[in-house]
């Protein structure tokens, strides 16, 4: 498609991520509108519109669908409904950058790209720490080769008080699916994987606990619908899941993730290479670890200019690959369902008490 294509962007779960991010960086976008919102939530769908200037408000995704056709669909809805409706705007028509996970299993995922491959459309996942300045850094020392052979990594998410949404889906598992392994374990395992060029995954061992939710502490000051702990709202989600994941060649991931601790914050993806590793911070810093002349050397990198947050980055991205862009770095089919049968198998190897042979 030529860079002149007009599209007409509606987003499905117009909370607070739709209001903050995803609207307001469509709207960004050259021959970019956003048409419509929807939410179960009308009078939030209302509020949405009225202050992002979006013109029609639906509070049915398939009501939206048949009368708005829209060329893009965004769906950033509770976890448990990312497959229908992602299926049915691909259906219709739409491209989707679905927020992540893009499903709760993995037979769930192949099903959702092979509907997208069948419709000729674009399905993507939100997945943006992989444009942070030290994760573009990482990535060009990684294709210049200089870690030579990844044999091992570690990606941590670690949070000392980081519950989100506590009494709203996030904390329901018939909603959400799950807790920190489905939330921020995606993002922390994209983060590695991009650098190790996402190797295939053969062995799972994983654990997966509630030590602060269930008793109401740990909880961070975001989310929609935020309840009391004293309410006695629900909370039957994770909020800890360590693993280790062995890939096709020998490389192995030690894989952490916590909504809460009793430690610091932690957000660091770390790589073991033959020639060179890597500490990856999270927005400010990479530092590299070599030998120089028989001689350890430790370097900081200078990171590249940043074109905008990592969200703008990841959206400018995906249009730049509708229009025609294929060298536009998204979230591919191939990547994102590397990211799901890892989390799948880690959340059956904890309720199995097994590892988990792929």
């Amino acid at each position: 498609m030529s860079s002149s294509q007009a599209w007409r962007v509606a987003v499905i779960g117009a909370g607070t991520i739709s209001q903050r991010v995803h609207i307001p960086l469509f709207q960004k976008q050259p021959n970019t509108t956003v048409v419509a919102v929807c939410d179960v939530n009308a009078a939030r769908a209302q509020a949405v519109a009225a202050e992002t200037g979006v013109a029609h408000v639906y509070s049915d995704y398939e009501t939206l669908l048949a009368e708005q056709q829209p060329d893009i669909a965004v769906v950033a809805a509770p976890n448990v409904f990312h497959k229908p409706m992602a299926t049915a705007a691909l259906e219709a028509g739409a491209h989707v950058l679905c927020e992540k996970p893009v499903a709760l299993t993995y037979s769930d995922a192949q099903a959702m790209f092979a509907t997208a491959a069948a419709r000729q459309r674009v399905l993507t996942v939100g997945t943006h720490f992989r444009f942070t300045g030290p994760m573009q850094a990482a990535k060009a020392h990684a294709a210049a080769g200089f870690f030579g052979r990844i044999y091992a990594a570690r990606t941590v998410w670690q949070r000392r008080n980081g519950i989100p949404g506590y009494g709203s889906w996030f904390t329901n598992r018939d909603l959400a699916g799950g807790g920190a392994l489905l939330d921020i374990g995606v993002h922390t395992l994209d983060r590695a994987l991009y650098i190790m060029n996402y190797p295939q995954p053969k062995r799972v061992s994983g654990v997966m606990g509630a030590e602060f939710g269930p008793r109401g502490r740990g909880l961070g000051g975001w989310g929609a619908d935020i309840h009391s702990p004293s309410s006695g709202t629900r909370y039957d989600v994770d909020d800890l899941a360590w693993a280790q994941v062995l890939f096709e060649g020998g490389t192995v991931l030690q894989f952490q993730v916590a909504w809460a601790a009793n430690y610091p914050e932690n957000f660091v993806t770390e790589i073991f290479g033959t020639e060179g590793g890597a500490r990856i911070g999270g927005q400010d810093s990479v530092e590299l670890y070599s030998m120089l002349n028989g001689l350890e050397v430790k370097t900081e990198t200078q990171l590249p200019p940043q074109k905008g947050s990592s969200y703008e980055q990841l959206i400018g991205n995906f249009v730049s690959r509708l229009n025609g862009d294929t060298q536009a770095d998204i979230v591919t089919p191939e990547q994102a369902l590397v990211h799901v049968k890892i989390v799948d198998a880690i959340t059956r190897s904890a309720s199995e008490g097994r590892e988990i042979v792929l």
